[in-house]
């Protein structure tokens, strides 16, 4: 499995195993992103990229709080490194 450096808010999960039916992404070797299945999607009426915030929630946009991009007022950078499929 490949692995990923990259800066994202700090209560963004991406422990994998958290989350029923996703599974932890990365794009271009940029950032990593959770993918929904089919389960969560309803055939396309929700997302299927996002990310989870532990204060927040699922975000429904696969570059939120990613490189300074906070969605919130509560942002704050870290630097992490993940493997990714």
């Amino acid at each position: 499995m490949p692995s990923i450096t990259f800066n994202c808010c700090k209560f963004l999960n991406h422990t994998k195993g958290q989350y029923t039916d996703c599974t932890l992404k990365e794009y271009k070797g940029a950032f990593a992103y959770w993918e929904r299945s089919e389960t969560w999607t309803d055939g396309g009426k929700n997302p299927r990229d996002v990310q989870f915030c532990t204060k927040r929630g699922r975000l429904n946009n696969k570059t939120a709080c990613i490189e300074g991009g906070g969605c919130c007022s509560d942002y704050i950078n870290e630097e992490r490194t993940l493997e990714v499929e």
